[in-house]
């Protein structure tokens, strides 16, 4: 477990503040840094990649929105603040898979919000109404973000990850969380 005082991190926009500071999209392996503006980042992190936890993913200075959020939720359960976390998962067709995601949503003064820091696109801490308005709001962007249409896009609300996964380790122990129903 993290020791987020010892990185004076209180508050989610602590947080957030150390991420824009010291941390970088991208995956480390043997002390080769890939990020995704390299050509076939994703084949690398297929061959390459581990999901990294805790202070291991602190001292890296990279991680993917996986590791992001892991790290997240472990702020967030160190603070005794609700949230949730979870994990989306399309196809842009059968044969070539699609783009996943994760995220945590909590919630404070009976708001809920959306902590972003992996998709740079909407890096931030959006403000929602209910958890049901947020989820609604991140799937409509994760669908409308990509330039083809996405076919059986799933939600999954994901349990704590507390070792090192690979690509379709991490992907597999995700769609076999609770699946949220998501009518858009």
């Amino acid at each position: 477990m993290v020791d987020f005082n010892k990185y004076n991190l209180k508050t989610p926009k602590d947080l957030m503040n150390y991420f824009q500071t010291n941390m970088k999209y991208g995956f480390t392996y043997r002390k080769k840094v890939f990020t995704d503006m390299q050509q076939d980042f994703q084949k690398n992190m297929d061959r390459f990649y581990k999901l990294r936890v805790g202070d291991d993913f602190l001292k890296s200075g990279y991680g993917v929105c996986w590791d992001f959020c892991e790290l997240e939720r472990e702020f967030f359960l160190s603070k005794s603040i609700e949230h949730e976390c979870f994990f989306i998962e399309s196809f842009v067709n059968r044969q070539e898979g699609g783009p996943t995601h994760t995220f945590a949503l909590f919630q404070e003064n009976g708001k809920w919000f959306w902590f972003e820091y992996a998709w740079a696109f909407y890096r931030g801490i959006w403000q929602y109404s209910s958890k049901q308005e947020a989820l609604k709001d991140v799937v409509e962007k994760f669908k409308e973000f990509y330039d083809r249409k996405l076919f059986d896009v799933g939600v999954y609300k994901t349990k704590r990850i507390c070792k090192r996964l690979d690509t379709f380790e991490f992907v597999e122990r995700c769609i076999n969380c609770e699946q949220i129903c998501m009518r858009l």
